[in-house]
C-alpha cells in the first residue's frame, strides 16, 4: 500500500491519536476538532502534540459552539472529513460541506454494535468477533452507508486495550485503502446498512462496573479485562472499602467454595471463587470513600461484595 501522503485537504474530528497520525502521514491534515479538554485525557494531549509537530490548527468547541465553525470550514475548501471517536454529533451544515462528505471510523462490523463505548461492549458481552467499519456519515448516530469494513476476532486473553489496538491497526490499512481510492478517482460504492440486524449500545457508567459474584465467572472476568486501564476498572467492595480489580485471569477449575471468597494469597495475588472456577487477580486498588488508596490486610477466607 503506497504511504506517500495524497494532495487530499482533510479536516479530522476526533480523539484517537493512533488514527491522527496516521491520517496525517497520508493526507494534507489542515484542521484538527476534538472535544473540550474537561478530563486528564491522554488522548488529548497527544492530538496536541502531533497538531503542533506538524503545525495544524486545533479547536475544542463544546456542542453548542461546533456550529460556529461552518463558515471557518467552508472557508478551508476541502476534500474530506475524517471522524474517529469524536463526542458530538457533526451537524449536516459540517458533514455535507466536503467535496467528498464525511467518513466516520466506527470500532464495530456495522450494524452490530453501534453507539458508544462498543468495544468494552463486545467483550462484557462474550463475543468472539467484532470489526471496524468505515461508514459515510448521516443524520444519525452510525447508520450511515458502509464504504469498507473488516471482522476482528477477539481473543479469550484480549482486554479493551489489545483489542482497540488491533480495531485501530485495521482502521489505519481501510483508511488508506479509502483516501487512495478518492484521489484515484474511484466513485466509491457504499451499502445501505440493515437496521434489522442492528444492535445499539449506550455510554457505560460507573454503576455498570461493578461485580456481581453470582453471576458465571467467565461473564466477571469479561468485566475485568473489558476495563483494564485507561478505562476505570471494574470493582467490588471488601471490608467496606471499594477494591477495583485492574487485572485478572480466569481459570476453569471445579471448586466447592461460596462464589467471592478468597480462598488463597500468593503474596500480593489474590485467588477468588467465582462460578465455573476461580480468578486470579494479579493487579488491584483499594481505595476510601474519598477515592484514596488505602492499605487493607486481606486474609484468606474475606468475601467480596
Amino acid at each position: 500500500m503506497n504511504m506517500q501522503k495524497k494532495q487530499i485537504k482533510t479536516i479530522f474530528f476526533g480523539n484517537n491519536h493512533l488514527v491522527l497520525d496516521h491520517l496525517i502521514k497520508i493526507a494534507d491534515v489542515v484542521s484538527i476538532f476534538c472535544r473540550p479538554q474537561d478530563t486528564d485525557d491522554d488522548n488529548i494531549f497527544k492530538i496536541k502534540e502531533l497538531a503542533k509537530e506538524h503545525s495544524i490548527s486545533v479547536y475544542q468547541p463544546n456542542k453548542k459552539d461546533l456550529y460556529n465553525y461552518v463558515s471557518y470550514i467552508e472557508n478551508l475548501d476541502v476534500d474530506l472529513i475524517v471522524v474517529c471517536g469524536y463526542k458530538y454529533i457533526i451537524p449536516e451544515e459540517i458533514f455535507d460541506i466536503p467535496k467528498y462528505k464525511a467518513i466516520n471510523i466506527h470500532p464495530s462490523y456495522l450494524p452490530a454494535y453501534r453507539g458508544q463505548h462498543v468495544i468494552n461492549w463486545a467483550i462484557i458481552n462474550g463475543e468472539k468477533e467484532t470489526g471496524v467499519t468505515i461508514h459515510y456519515i448521516d443524520k444519525d448516530i452510525d447508520t450511515g452507508n458502509v464504504i469498507v469494513q473488516k471482522k476482528v476476532p477477539i481473543l479469550f486473553d484480549d482486554t479493551s486495550l489489545t483489542l482497540s489496538d488491533n480495531i485501530y491497526s485495521e482502521a489505519c490499512k481501510l483508511l488508506q485503502s479509502v483516501i487512495d481510492r478518492i484521489v484515484s478517482g474511484e466513485t466509491l460504492q457504499a451499502k445501505k446498512q440493515n437496521n434489522a440486524e442492528s444492535t445499539y449500545f449506550k455510554p457505560r457508567t460507573p454503576e455498570d462496573s461493578r461485580i456481581d459474584w453470582n453471576i458465571d465467572g467467565v461473564e466477571i472476568y469479561n468485566l475485568i479485562r473489558a476495563l483494564v486501564k485507561p478505562w476505570p476498572g471494574a470493582y467490588s467492595y471488601i471490608k467496606d472499602k471499594k477494591i477495583i480489580i485492574r487485572d485478572a485471569k480466569y481459570e476453569n477449575i471445579l471448586l466447592n467454595c461460596e462464589h467471592g471468597k478468597i480462598i488463597n494469597i500468593c503474596d500480593s495475588t489474590l485467588i477468588i471463587s467465582v462460578k465455573g472456577g476461580q480468578l486470579v487477580v494479579n493487579d488491584y486498588t483499594i481505595i476510601d470513600e474519598n477515592d484514596n488508596m488505602v492499605h487493607l490486610s486481606i486474609e484468606i477466607g474475606n468475601e467480596l461484595e
